[in-house]
């Protein structure tokens, strides 16, 4: 697997940081606005306005930042860089035949993403999260620990579907934005 380099140094970016490895990938570092101190500083490379010194053939990236619209702010003013965004899936999740999860997206352990559903890019789909059939979750949405998603239901761009909730056959849930 392909070195790789996470955005985000928080608690979101610990889960992430299993799973790249889990999957085989060299954690060469972490980019985060907040400089961090103390044995958390080991593998800290700099500010995430430095990601375009790091770029190389060959090296991978994945934002593990839990905020949708971070997300999506850091893709937009990096996309002229053409970066290689990872997708990663913990080997604990369950996913069916003729799913598509597009680049950037992270699926926690214990998620459960059924038959013909699509997920988007940058999207987290955390812990015990369940997507079931034909369901279409739009780039940057968070669906978050234990939530469900019946089938068919679609999930907009930015949208976030909170901790346990649930969610009804064939619904729409709006693109709020929500971090």
């Amino acid at each position: 697997m392909a070195d790789l380099i996470i955005i985000g140094m928080g608690g979101h970016s610990k889960v992430v940081t299993d799973i790249a490895r889990l999957n085989g990938h060299k954690i060469l570092g972490y980019l985060d606005d907040v400089e961090l101190v103390g044995t958390q500083r080991e593998l800290y490379l700099g500010k995430i306005e430095t990601l375009p010194k790091r770029v190389r053939d060959s090296l991978s990236f994945v934002i593990a930042i839990g905020n949708n619209l971070v997300r999506k702010v850091i893709v937009e003013k990096y996309k002229d860089l053409n970066l290689d965004y990872v997708k990663l899936i913990h080997p604990a999740a369950i996913i069916g035949n003729k799913v598509e999860i597009l680049s950037g997206t992270v699926v926690m352990p214990g998620a459960i993403i059924n038959a013909g559903s699509k997920i988007g890019e940058h999207v987290i789909v955390n812990t015990a999260a369940v997507v079931d059939h034909d369901c279409v979750v739009g780039d940057f949405v968070h669906i978050a620990q234990g939530a469900v998603l019946a089938g068919g239901v679609t999930v907009e761009s930015c949208g976030h579907v909170e901790v346990g909730e649930r969610v009804r056959s064939w619904s729409v849930v709006g693109g709020k934005g929500y971090s």
